[in-house]
Formats: C-alpha cells, sequence, structure tokens
C-alpha cells in the first residue's frame, strides 16, 4: 500500500508550546508520511507473529512442550492470540490511505483512470505471480504435464482466487481453503473495496459523505449479528462466524473509518482541535488499549460471538485512533518509534512479506518437524521464525527488482 501524506514540520528551537505548534501547520497531503510506513510496518509484523509463534496452539492442538517450558508458553501465547488483528491495522490504515488520495484527486478529470492504473501495477503483478506458484499444481492446463505429488485439495476454485471472489467462497463453504493462500480473504476485501470506494467518494457530496461513511461503520456490526443469527455454527454448509470474518460488508467498518479519519483530518478546523488537545488523543487511544487486552484475557477467538459481534469494530476503532496519533503527533515518541527504519523498512516489503510468508513458513517447517520429531511444537514454532527470517530476504529481492519499477511504471499516470 503506497502512502501519500506527510505532515509539514514545525523547527525544532520554536519558542512555541509543541501542541500550539502543530496546530498552526497543516500537513501536506501530497507528500509522504514516513510514520505510516511504520505503522504498516506493525501491521505486518503482527500478521508475520500470529503465523510464526503466535498460531501454535490452532496448528498443533494438544501437543505439549517440555514441563519448565509448558506454564510460561501457555502464557506467553495467550498474550499475543489477538496478532491476527494485524489484518484490521492493514484495513484501517488502506482506508485511510486510499480514501486520502481519491478526496484529494476528487476533481481531477483522470480520476478513475490514474487510480485503477496505479492499484493494477501495485497489487496485480506480483499477486498472480505468487498465485501461480501456490496454486501450481491445480491449473487445470497442467494436469497433463505435470503429476500433483500429495498437497492440500484445492476446495475452493483457481478462478475465485484469480477474480478475488474467493471470500465469497470462503463464506459459502464455511473454510479459509488452501492454507497457503487462505488469508487472500483480505486482499478481496480490499479490491472489492477499490471498486466501490472511488465511485463513493466522486458521486457522494462531501457534506453528505461522513454521515453516509458512519453509516456504514455503523451497520458493519449490525450485519454481523443477522449473519450470526442466520448461520448460528455451521449451517447449511455456511459459517457464520467465517463468513463475519472475510465478507466486505462484514468488514467495512475497518475501511470506512480509514476513509471518515482522512476526511475529517483534511478539515483545518479538526486538525486545529486534535493538535490542541492531543493529550485526549493519547489517553483515548491508551483507553481503548484496555479494551483490546479485556479481549486477550478473555481469548477471544476470531471467529466468537463477541470477536464478530463487537469485537472487529472496536479493534478498528482502536486502529483508527493510533492512526491519527501516529499523523497529529509530529515530533511525539509515537512517531520517533514508528519511524525507527526497522519498522519502516518492514512497512516497504508488507505486501510480498504478507502474499509469501506462509507458505515459506510451511516449506521450512516440514523437514524440521521430521528432524524433532518428538516435538512438534518446538519444530513448528523454529520453523515459523526460520521463515519469517527468509521471506522477508526475499522480500527485499522483490521490492528491489520487481514491485519498485512497476510501481514507479504506475506513478507515471498523473491524476
Amino acid at each position: 500500500m503506497e502512502t501519500s501524506a506527510r505532515t509539514t514540520r514545525v523547527p525544532e528551537n520554536s519558542a512555541e508550546p509543541k501542541q500550539l505548534r502543530s496546530s498552526d501547520h497543516h500537513p501536506d497531503w501530497s507528500k509522504r508520511i514516513p510514520a505510516l510506513d511504520g505503522v504498516r510496518g506493525i501491521a505486518i509484523l503482527l500478521v508475520l507473529l500470529r503465523h510464526a509463534i503466535f498460531g501454535l496452539n490452532a496448528a498443533i492442538p494438544g501437543a505439549t512442550m517440555p514441563a519448565p517450558l509448558s506454564w510460561f508458553l501457555s502464557w506467553f501465547l495467550a498474550a499475543g492470540q489477538l496478532t491476527w488483528s494485524g489484518v484490521d491495522l492493514f484495513f484501517v490504515l488502506s482506508g485511510f490511505l486510499i480514501g486520502g488520495i481519491l478526496l484529494d484527486a476528487r476533481e481531477s478529470p483522470r480520476y478513475f483512470q490514474t487510480f485503477y492504473l496505479r492499484r493494477a501495477y501495485r497489487i496485480l503483478p506480483l499477486y498472480f505471480a505468487v498465485l501461480a506458484i501456490l496454486l501450481f499444481q491445480h491449473l487445470p492446463w497442467l494436469g497433463a504435464i505435470v503429476r500433483p505429488g500429495r498437497f492440500q485439495p484445492l476446495e475452493i476454485p483457481w478462478w475465485a482466487y484469480a477474480t478475488f471472489t474467493q471470500n465469497f467462497w470462503m463464506a459459502a463453504l464455511g473454510t479459509l481453503g488452501l492454507n497457503s493462500a487462505g488469508l487472500t480473504w483480505s486482499l478481496a476485501i480490499e479490491e472489492q473495496f477499490y471498486l466501490t470506494i472511488p465511485w463513493i467518494i466522486r458521486k457522494v457530496q462531501l457534506r453528505y459523505l461522513a454521515s453516509l461513511l458512519v453509516a456504514i461503520i455503523f451497520g458493519a456490526p449490525l450485519f454481523r449479528i443477522l449473519l450470526r443469527s442466520i448461520f448460528p455454527g455451521m449451517t447449511f454448509g455456511v459459517h457464520g462466524g467465517i463468513a463475519c470474518y472475510v465478507l466486505t460488508p462484514a468488514r467495512a467498518d475497518a475501511l470506512s473509518l480509514g476513509v471518515l479519519c482522512a476526511l475529517l483530518l483534511r478539515k483545518e478546523v479538526v486538525w486545529d482541535w486534535l493538535a490542541r488537545n492531543l493529550r485526549l488523543l493519547q489517553l483515548l487511544t491508551i483507553a481503548l488499549l484496555g479494551g483490546v487486552v479485556f479481549m486477550t484475557i478473555k481469548q477471544y477467538d476470531a471467529f466468537s460471538d463477541a470477536m464478530t459481534g463487537w469485537g472487529y469494530s472496536w479493534l478498528a476503532v482502536f486502529y483508527a485512533a493510533f492512526v491519527l496519533l501516529a499523523v497529529v503527533d509530529t515530533g511525539g515518541w509515537v512517531e520517533k518509534i514508528l519511524r525507527h527504519r526497522a519498522l519502516t523498512g518492514l512497512g516497504t516489503l508488507a505486501y510480498c512479506l504478507y502474499l509469501i510468508h506462509i507458505s515459506v513458513m510451511q516449506s521450512m517447517r516440514h523437514p524440521l518437524m521430521s528432524y524433532f520429531a518428538g516435538s512438534p511444537r518446538l519444530a513448528w514454532m523454529l520453523g515459523g521464525i526460520l521463515g519469517a527470517g527468509v521471506s522477508i530476504a526475499l522480500a527485499k529481492l522483490s521490492w528491489k527488482y520487481f514491485e519498485k519499477p512497476l510501481l514507479r511504471r504506475g506513478h507515471r499516470y498523473q491524476y
């Protein structure tokens, strides 16, 4: 995901109080905000931690570690159970960035053309390259050339992945499908978001846009509650929890919150108020974090009634407050952390990392499972950590030689 804004900085030797200084310097939204690369870095870090370490209990239920480690490991894994919500942070950030780009280019005569061409250059080449590798043995014309090995059956048709409709199949079948491609449900949501939000921003008058976004934000949890009432557990093959997890209307609150934040921050009165009341925004973020801690203590599963009812929305509001803090608190400790090279570097590599990391981790785990036959949990974690490192190395190569050149080509198209 590309960033498109950076706040204007105030000289360090200014004598004005920090909060008042921020209110007098509104951001230049045409420039990059490095702190948002750090936010993206946190999002992909959470996803990597989930699939490398904190998803252990779901991957190998019932397996045990050596007695001295069992208590600590159980506590440690419980503390990181919500790392799967890194995807929700991606949604909020995507809404903020894409919404901001579209709001700034709203009157451009090349609005749709430039947006979709840039998105195509950024998203499609790498996605289809990785998809071809993941689905290689399942492509119909390869059956006469190679003999399939022992791989997981392809429950969802390959063309669903190619058309970004796999999330509908996942909801209808009650499964995330192929392990290595299961996380592409979020990309399907993103693409469906790209098909709708440009038209909404272009066609809806700005004075009504905020109201429409608020309606979507409140409508999403209502839609999820309706889904769970119609499909409690597994009903007619549909798993209500999975449907709430993967369908775009059910996750539209996070995306719409991001767009709403982008819209509000472009109003000088809102920017000034937040800059003057920065401490209030910090306290709000901490209070929302308290709710995340509560969900962690309760060990709510991603498909649970509580999470699909109100949990997704709480996470979205928390991440929206965090994004606002990252943008408004220029020069503060939050921005300094987010601008760290490790986080911004991960943020730059996030797209490729997201697509490949599960496959790479699985390839590392297979030989280790044989070597540590008596300790499958240890093998799983070691393979995940090693796979994360290999994924980062591969993502660096992809960024330098594949993604970055394509991104430059995409930006030849101007609004």
